[in-house]
């Protein structure tokens, strides 16, 4: 230990003598260290990290295919859904939402908040437990019955400063009073961040049975051991027998189901440009270290007189190995502080590069588990 101590004190002498060389060295090593540092933290929030609902690989979105007219994603018509939650065979539920938006009052400033109308069983599906209170009841699905509301986390700390008496609280959607029954995790977002207010769907029978209005967005959750290629071999049988039944309303046929895992949807065309950043930024590394590698081999042959003269004095070649090595980590460790900080101080600007679908739960930091979005919402207490 007092050798290694010795050889790292020579070794920091050395780079102080030599700071053109230290600067440039720390400064290529650094930006290559901090690149590749930060551009995989946005890897593994994205791509890699797992999404944080129950099982998310057996969630999928299911979408109307209507690419015959330009639309490959279309919004499901609520009579279609209805038919396809009876009718298929590959997926255990299957649940829906409709976007809409309130003025909220009282309690403050009004304001405009963008809701999710859902199905009863839109949470459990997603394995999503609220932190205060409950989901909605199956009873509370109903028209008429679903004066009921669960709140995004945000809008509990900003509106309500996170009172946790608000609970069965009233308050005033669009002037109708709406009983609070639940309050959401912090990191919990579905595709839309924005979303600050969650009721019951409750579609009317006239709904039900409408094929013209396409306005849901609808999640499934697939059986163990069925895989997306069955479920959309699966669905596109469904929607045959409903074009058999109702060819005037699914364009004589022509109206397809399109089944598209839940990170697919929301990653998007960011898979793509990640994967080439991650690459590119390798590349950058490699060329940092040749560079460094380079510097050091110049370096080395400046100091064949201090080499031939301490070997003279009676180092052998391994302690001359050992002291040349222990000054190379001492260089790479410097090398690897500087790149985390800057890779940390670019968390900020980072996280822009994260799917607006995944700004909430998929935060650009140091892993922990004890970070917010980190771990799935259904184990949250």
């Amino acid at each position: 230990m007092e050798t290694f101590l010795k050889d790292i004190r020579y070794g920091v002498r050395g780079l102080v003598k030599r700071p053109g060389f230290a600067i440039v060295a720390l400064v290529t090593l650094a930006l290559g260290i901090g690149a590749n540092t930060a551009i995989f933290s946005v890897v593994n929030a994205v791509l890699l990290r797992p999404l944080p609902f129950k099982d998310p690989e057996q969630l999928v979105i299911v979408w109307e295919d209507a690419a015959f007219i330009g639309f490959p994603q279309n919004t499901p018509a609520p009579a279609n859904f209805a038919d396809w939650k009876t009718q298929n065979q590959s997926f255990a539920d299957m649940a829906a939402l409709a976007e809409t938006s309130f003025n909220l009052t009282g309690d403050g400033e009004p304001e405009r908040v963008a809701a999710n109308g859902v199905t009863a069983n839109f949470f459990p599906l997603l394995g999503v437990q609220p932190i205060l209170g409950r989901g909605f009841l199956p009873e509370e699905d109903q028209p008429g019955k679903n004066r009921v509301a669960v709140l995004s986390y945000s809008l509990w700390q900003t509106r309500y400063g996170g009172d946790r008496q608000i609970i069965n609280r009233e308050i005033l959607l669009n002037g109708r009073k709406i009983t609070v029954v639940g309050v959401l995790p912090a990191g919990f977002q579905f595709l839309d961040k924005e979303v600050r207010v969650w009721l019951p769907l409750a579609l009317t029978p006239e709904q039900l049975a409408n094929r013209g209005g396409h306005y849901l967005t609808v999640v499934a959750r697939m059986k163990p051991g069925v895989s997306v290629a069955q479920a959309r071999a699966d669905m596109n049988s469904v929607m045959h027998r409903i074009a058999v039944d109702h060819p005037d309303q699914t364009f004589e046929g022509k109206l397809g189901a399109l089944v598209i895992p839940m990170r697919d949807q929301v990653v998007g065309p960011s898979r793509g440009s990640l994967v080439v950043l991650l690459v590119a930024v390798a590349f950058v590394l490699l060329i940092a270290c040749a560079n460094v590698a380079g510097l050091l081999l110049a370096r080395a042959a400046g100091r064949r007189r201090e080499i031939a003269l301490r070997m003279a004095l009676g180092a052998g070649r391994a302690r001359v190995i050992k002291q040349l090595l222990t000054e190379s980590l001492l260089l790479s460790i410097v090398a690897g502080v500087l790149g985390t900080l800057l890779a940390y101080w670019s968390f900020s600007f980072l996280q822009g590069l994260v799917p607006a679908e995944m700004s909430l739960s998929a935060k650009v930091a140091r892993p922990s588990m004890n970070q917010e979005g980190c771990a799935p919402f259904g184990t949250q207490s």
